[in-house]
């Protein structure tokens, strides 16, 4: 897992030192789209140009320096996950970014995620990330064929027969899953087990789950939802990775301030 996409992909990471933003505009395609949660959607150089120089100055104004940069990609799909670190506290908020890679080897599309209650903590008065607004924005880009978006478009043909035990096969023996509230959890067995309380505790509570975009190629994919509860819907995404046609990692990641609040806790 260390194609082309991965090596595109880990420039962002490496520009985070320097934070010469601007160096990165080379490797976009001329239709390109960037989501950041505070600034939304920049589409095309022009207004790529002008996002990457005002990061250039906000980012070091802010005190603002990232670690952990860790990124994941095949041929045309890639996911990174990092920490972002805020002021002389050296506050941390969790972060992921998604990537998809043309066959030009250009960059199509990036969506940049926060951890929302993270971040809410870190500014309690300060400006709510928007973390739904790029669902889907990619969906229909060329460039997602493969062994990993076959098994994930199956896992998602079996979650919206909300009979969760069925996806426990999907999994690699050695496989993981995270879920920001449910924990961690390593090898099939208790993957099992965790699938088989959600097929119980899902319909109970009346929850439902709705793909909105996938992409992904030989061994790494990932994917946008939406959570839907009784009374509104909150956005997730996911990302994977897959061995010899089988999930090895599944990390579920989603608006967690927002699931508080439709929770009320």
């Amino acid at each position: 897992m260390n194609g082309p996409a991965a090596q595109i992909a880990a420039r962002f990471g490496a520009v985070e030192d320097a934070q010469n933003y601007t160096s990165l505009l080379e490797l976009f395609a001329d239709d390109a789209v960037y989501f950041d949660p505070f600034m939304g959607a920049q589409r095309g150089h022009d207004q790529l140009r002008a996002f990457m120089a005002h990061m250039e100055e906000l980012v070091p104004a802010a005190g603002v320096t990232f670690a952990d940069w860790r990124t994941v990609g095949d041929r045309n799909v890639a996911w990174a996950t990092w920490i972002m670190v805020v002021g002389p506290d050296r506050t941390e908020v969790p972060g992921q970014s998604l990537y998809r890679i043309g066959d030009d080897a250009k960059v199509q599309f990036v969506a940049d995620y926060v951890d929302s209650a993270a971040y809410a903590q870190l500014r309690p008065d300060g400006p709510t990330p928007d973390l739904s607004g790029a669902a889907g924005i990619s969906a229909g880009m060329a460039g997602s064929d493969g062994a990993a978006v076959d098994v994930i478009r199956r896992f998602w043909e079996i979650q919206d027969t909300a009979d969760y035990t069925r996806l426990t096969d999907l999994f690699a023996p050695d496989a993981v899953f995270t879920d920001q509230v449910y924990g961690r959890f390593e090898g099939r067995d208790t993957i099992a087990a965790y699938m088989a309380r959600m097929a119980s505790e899902m319909p109970e509570r009346s929850i439902t789950f709705e793909l909105v975009d996938m992409a992904g190629d030989d061994t790494v994919a990932w994917s946008q939802w939406w959570c839907v509860f009784p009374d509104g819907r909150i956005p997730g995404w996911t990302l994977h990775t897959v061995r010899d046609g089988m999930i090895t990692l599944d990390a579920d990641y989603f608006d967690v301030a927002a699931a508080r609040r439709l929770s009320g806790r």
